[in-house]
């Protein structure tokens, strides 16, 4: 029989005889047979074998290895009972492992919104020993109370204690102080006062330890008394109770616990890690010996609930690889790296299929390597020198994004009220800047695009995305300096008729082909015929052989192309064209700027049609660099796309040194301003600013402090990510937006904050967030969406010819791959790579042994994180 079977059998044999049951328990014994526990009031006045007859009717033939029938009253003096189980889901290394081969539902710590009820407790455990678990135990916790958190560090290693005296603090340990008496003092029913147990490490920061003790013959008399299986099968559990008693009970609250649980496979490290860890940390060096049963040990990890039993968690693992060989060989350390990596990838495998590729876990980014340092290794302490401790502190990282930061504590308004109607007005525009409203509104001012407006520079480069409209809209529409259009995108084409399509192109070409004029002198004209046609003022005239064609001025794209086809056939047009030019510069009012944007789509998407843009291009650079100097107030101004610029061959394309700007963004405060000024046209969102402490200092222009810009970033998105290396929401947007060059773009990043926004507004009714506008996880939940957007625009818009190559990254599937595993495409890897498609993952860029695709076209693509070392 099993245990559902057994406990309705009891329930059916004390109803057949009118005896109610206060409490019924059924547990199998670890060895042979069962223990069973009932207290009833019906028992009252009946000797035991009365009751047993009643209770085991039907059960003659079951095992009974224990047999508590008890009354209410006998139920007070009778001590521990058995818990109600089967003991499947009890956190020790028979049952956990058992239930690896399954994990059901996975809900790590990081996957929450909310945060874990302080204190965060971390186990540092590894299979064996010799890689520096204690050390990097220690080393965690000094960098965390440096950074004014209270850090508990509890030596768990009973048998080979030790933690102390790397703190230098084992001389203070006195007789009968530490964990093991206060283990077996809970375990005899009593509640010492654990405060006397306590060692304060630092008198400067709130650093604790708890030790075992002092390790003499009665502490190894002692020690066999330590059970932990005996524990989780009855009723009061020792360990459980010592954990809520120094969150709860001490002078202190602690943020974090640390635990350092014995190497190997022992009844005491199991609970460490399958029951009381929020954060299990794996230490290990990556030897044959130790791969199989870190492999057993992180499945099992998968398939435990924490004691947080209500939100039902899974212990989250983090690996730490130690200690790697010093080495003057990069390849030496980078074999053992990818190594680790592998393995961990393998490990982690079986959640594959239960995360969506956004939640997937990305083995790089809960993994640090500890290099071997001769200092470390022969220290009987741990050192006070900082630059030792920055060697971890990408572990105390790992623990302080589940600690809210100090802007988080001060929480300095409510989002209850106002959330609602922020949401409703919140919108950014990630379109084109052509259809943007509110574009000069929420203009972003850099240091580099000031220096692109400057009227002196004659070029501005910019992959798609990067504001190269943005800055033509800024100067055409606001700015101190006068500017005359002379082409621009078709949105923006307003009543200009002089703006021409890609059939009024086609068609100039055909006249420049049979009259043998090049683009040079239509160029020379167009910017004639745009001065002329727009002036303000009283106009220079022309010489009467123009004049002459333009008695009738043209209002429509077909007059204006009529007009340029009959200036062509006139003789000597460049001379007569460059004459015009220079008496309208003559008469211009100083740095009057020149105005040309669209050329990239202005010309149609045929190959016939970007062969004739290239030509039109290099004509137009080459008036710009043979006459452009020439003119005192006449600037021209040329926005291009970096691509096609690229492409581009004329002579004197060095004349541009120095006189062109490639838009970048490169700071990270500079790029967020542009979500911000968007965000802060809601005037709700303002108004609450307005109502915290520094909100009456932010300012009204641009020129605000990093420090101002971020707090409104967190009010925003919130401060951290709860998953992934980078503590920071701006660092987890600033790392997954860029390209393999490190290029980034306004766009892509208006584009995240849509999705976001759109994807708040949905949770939002279904599950109410109060700590920000929009959460952390709508970022994360967003970015693939970024990513094919992104996409797009790079092949379908910008390079077509990488199609072919993107077949092949969706069939390969996963990011980073070897370099062997795409061949015959060298001409379409080396654009990738020169357009931030790809990046080289290991290797040289000489000799590339694997790419990586970055998350900005991953997702896109459809391809993992689990690439092949």
């Amino acid at each position: 029989m099993n245990h559902a079977e057994i406990k309705e059998r009891i329930e059916h044999n004390m109803a057949n005889t009118n005896l109610e049951i206060n409490d019924l328990r059924v547990q199998p014994d670890p060895f042979i047979g069962w223990r069973i526990a009932i207290v009833s009031s019906g028992f009252e006045g009946k000797i035991y074998e009365e009751r047993k007859e009643i209770v085991l009717k039907g059960l003659e033939e079951l095992t009974i290895e224990g047999l508590d029938l008890l009354t209410p009253i006998e139920r007070k003096w009778a001590g521990n009972l058995p818990i109600d189980s089967t003991l499947e889901d009890i956190p020790l290394w028979p049952e956990a492992l058992a239930r690896s081969k399954n994990p059901q539902t996975v809900l790590f710590p990081s996957d929450l919104d909310e945060d874990l009820d302080r204190p965060i407790i971390a186990t540092f455990y590894s299979l064996r020993g010799g890689v520096g678990r204690s050390t990097a135990l220690a080393y965690t916790a000094r960098i965390l109370a440096s950074r004014g958190r209270t850090v508990l560090c509890v030596d768990m290693d009973l048998e080979a204690p030790g933690l102390a005296a790397l703190f230098g603090k084992e001389n203070e340990i006195s007789e009968g102080q530490g964990l093991l008496s206060i283990l077996l003092a809970l375990d005899q029913g009593e509640k010492p006062d654990i405060r006397n147990h306590i060692l304060r490490i630092s008198e400067t920061d709130e650093l604790y330890c708890l030790p075992p003790g002092i390790p003499d013959a009665n502490y190894a008399r002692l020690l066999n008394f330590i059970d932990p299986a005996a524990w989780y099968r009855e009723e009061r559990n020792p360990l459980r109770e010592l954990i809520q008693m120094l969150g709860k009970d001490l002078p202190f609250k602690p943020d974090v616990i640390l635990l350092d649980a014995r190497t190997g496979i022992t009844p005491l490290n199991a609970p460490l890690l399958f029951d009381l860890a929020d954060l299990a940390i794996i230490v290990f060096f990556p030897h044959p010996q130790t791969q199989i049963g870190t492999a057993a040990l992180v499945r099992a990890l998968l398939a435990a609930k924490t004691q947080r039993s209500e939100l039902q968690l899974t212990p989250e693992p983090r690996f730490l690889v130690s200690p790697i060989p010093a080495s003057k060989a990069p390849e030496v350390i980078e074999r053992y790296e990818n190594r680790a990596l592998k393995w961990i990838s393998d490990w982690l495998a079986v959640l594959d299929d239960k995360r969506s590729e956004v939640d997937k876990i990305i083995e790089s980014e809960i993994t640090h390597f500890v290099h071997y340092r001769e200092a470390i290794a022969t220290s009987d302490r741990i050192l006070v020198d900082r630059e030792i401790w920055r060697e971890f502190n990408p572990v105390a990282e790992w623990l302080e994004r589940f600690l809210p930061t100090p802007s988080e504590q001060r929480q300095p308004v409510s989002l209850s009220n106002a959330k609602n109607q922020i949401l409703s007005e919140l919108e950014f525009s990630a379109g084109t800047a052509e259809y943007q409203n509110n574009l000069i509104e929420t203009f972003v001012e850099t240091e580099l695009v000031n220096r692109a407006i400057e009227p002196r520079i004659p070029l501005v480069i910019g992959r798609k995305g990067t504001g190269k409209t943005a800055i033509f809209r800024r100067i055409m529409e606001n700015y101190q300096k006068p500017s005359i259009v002379v082409l621009s995108p078709g949105p923006l084409r307003g009543n200009r008729p002089w703006i021409i399509s890609p059939d009024g192109f086609k068609a100039i070409e055909e006249t420049l082909t049979t009259t043998g004029v090049s683009w040079r002198e239509f160029w020379t004209i167009q910017t004639c015929l745009s001065c002329h046609l727009s002036w303000q003022e009283q106009r220079p005239q022309p010489n009467s052989i123009i004049a002459e064609i333009l008695t009738e001025e043209p209002d429509t794209e077909l007059g204006v192309v009529e007009c340029i086809e009959g200036l062509l056939k006139i003789d000597r047009i460049g001379l007569l064209a460059r004459d015009w030019l220079s008496r309208l510069d003559k008469i211009a009012q100083p740095d009057t700027i020149l105005l040309l944007d669209g050329l990239d789509t202005g010309f149609g998407s045929t190959q016939s049609d970007r062969e004739r843009r290239t030509r039109a291009i290099e004509g137009l650079l080459s008036l710009i660099t043979d006459f452009g100097d020439n003119l005192q107030k006449l600037k021209f101004k040329l926005l291009l796309r970096e691509d096609i610029w690229r492409k581009l061959r004329f002579e004197n394309k060095s004349h541009f040194f120095g006189r062109s700007v490639t838009l970048t963004w490169v700071d990270k405060a500079e790029l967020f301003k542009v979500v911000i000024k968007q965000a802060l046209r809601s005037s709700s969102f303002r108004q609450l600013i307005g109502s915290t402490d520094w909100g009456s200092l932010f300012p009204s222009d641009d020129y605000w402090t990093e420090s101002q810009l971020f707090e409104v970033w967190n009010m925003l998105v919130g401060e951290r990510m709860q998953g992934g290396k980078s503590a920071f929401t701006r660092n987890w947007v600033w790392n997954r937006l860029v390209d393999g060059n490190g290029n980034r773009s306004p766009r892509a990043l208006l584009q995240l904050f849509v999705a976001a926004t759109a994807w708040e507004k949905r949770e939002h009714q279904r599950n109410y967030y109060g700590k920000t506008l929009i959460r952390a996880k709508a970022l994360s939940a967003s970015l693939e969406e970024v990513s094919k957007q992104a996409l797009d625009a790079l092949v379908k818009e910008e390079f077509p010819e990488l199609q072919g190559l993107i077949d092949q990254l969706k069939e390969l599937g996963y990011s980073p791959f070897k370099a062997t595993e795409l061949l015959n495409l060298d001409e379409a890897l080396s654009l990738a790579r020169e357009v931030g498609l790809l990046a080289v993952y290991e290797g040289t860029e000489d000799e590339v042994q694997r790419y990586k695709v970055p998350d900005i076209y991953r997702l896109g693509i459809g391809m993992t994180r689990k690439g092949q070392a």
